[in-house]
């Protein structure tokens, strides 16, 4: 039964990095796609490619990030009980990144995992023995990936309202005409840039975020084949066919799924249609905010950088905003950290108090 259970979590593992694909690897392409720089197959095709790349060179700090959120007890696959919390909170993420994807909504991955692997935690520690909320959080390292990821769309909101600032006042040209008043591709020099910071942005999602579900493979991993694979947070190793198959996962969601986000991205934030500048602007600020993260093993939202980025070109152009947009993704981002750590808490109750008479 563990092991039956164990690689029906894998399955779950692989499907988070998919539906991540859905909101976040689809931000990577919502410029070129939307300035006409490549048509959508080749663009998430390019996309596809740099987030392989990124994945793979990735280092791993922030996969062991992620696995040290819940103590090695709770997180571990040698046991039912380990093996129902990693269980619960993937399918708690799931539930609600498909929800809100559905809506078009471009919501954070990693706030939907960060508060399913919180809730599941606080339950489970209440219910197994040696419980309580000490026992069942490392809220360190909690507190410190919950501020990198209110910290980093400040940084990307900013930093592009200031950049889009300075290339108005320096910069005149095409390159500042609404996307969508032509059929054409962008001029030669924006369209370049475009595709440099789309495969930056690919790359730094494939980066950070892959990490995100190489951790907890490698988690399901070690319960299926110990001696094959260790846990060592000292070196965060990662093998190569972890990484591979977790990059291919993320690159094949962004296939299915990217054409809600990619809409709301460039036609719903501002009053105005994204311009090429834009574009450019805020996918250049996303790349470097997201790099810098991982370089600190930090987890961050390429969705929340992106987004807010586009919001401060939005401002800083006088495009203005669509209030109605902003209140629907504010209240997305501000829902989603609650109801994932309820939607946790409930899954993994139901599933130890009544799962576990079954098995045990």
């Amino acid at each position: 039964m563990q092991h039956i259970l164990l690689w029906f979590a894998l399955f779950l593992a692989l499907g988070f990095e998919f539906i991540n694909g859905f909101h976040d690897t689809a931000n990577a392409v919502a410029t070129v796609i939307y300035t006409r720089s490549l048509k959508p197959v080749q663009a998430v095709l390019w996309s596809g490619a740099w987030n392989l790349i990124g994945a793979l060179s990735s280092s791993g700090a922030v996969a062991y990030a992620i696995i040290t959120l819940l103590p090695p007890d709770l997180m571990n696959s040698h046991t039912i009980p380990g093996v129902v919390v990693i269980f619960s909170f993937l399918i708690s993420a799931i539930i609600w990144n498909l929800g809100t994807w559905y809506f078009g909504l471009p919501i954070s991955s990693s706030h939907t995992l960060i508060g399913a692997i919180v809730g599941v935690g606080l339950a489970a520690s209440a219910i197994l023995p040696a419980g309580g909320p000490e026992h069942g959080i490392n809220w360190h390292e909690v507190w410190l990936v919950l501020l990198s990821l209110l910290v980093s769309p400040l940084i990307g909101f900013g930093l592009s309202f200031g950049l889009m600032k300075a290339a108005r006042h320096w910069l005149k040209g095409r390159d500042a005409a609404p996307a969508e008043q032509s059929d054409t591709p962008p001029p030669v020099r924006m369209r370049a840039l475009l595709l440099l910071t789309s495969m930056g942005v690919s790359f730094a999602h494939g980066s950070n975020d892959g990490q995100k579900g190489m951790g907890i493979a490698m988690l399901i991993l070690f319960g299926l084949f110990p001696q094959a694979y260790k846990l060592d947070p000292a070196t965060s190793a990662i093998p190569f066919c972890v990484k591979g198959i977790v990059a291919i996962m993320l690159g094949l969601g962004t296939l299915v799924g990217w054409k809600r986000v990619v809409t709301t991205i460039g036609e719903r934030i501002g009053r105005e249609h994204m311009t090429y500048r834009q574009g450019a602007v805020a996918e250049l600020i996303a790349m470097l905010t997201i790099l810098a993260s991982d370089r600190f093993g930090l987890p961050v939202s390429t969705t929340h950088v992106l987004s807010s980025g586009v919001a401060g070109t939005m401002l800083a152009n006088h495009s203005g905003v669509q209030a109605k947009t902003i209140r629907s993704i504010a209240l997305a981002w501000v829902l989603t950290l609650p109801v994932c750590v309820l939607l946790g808490a409930a899954i993994v109750s139901a599933m130890l108090v009544f799962g576990l008479r079954l098995v045990g």
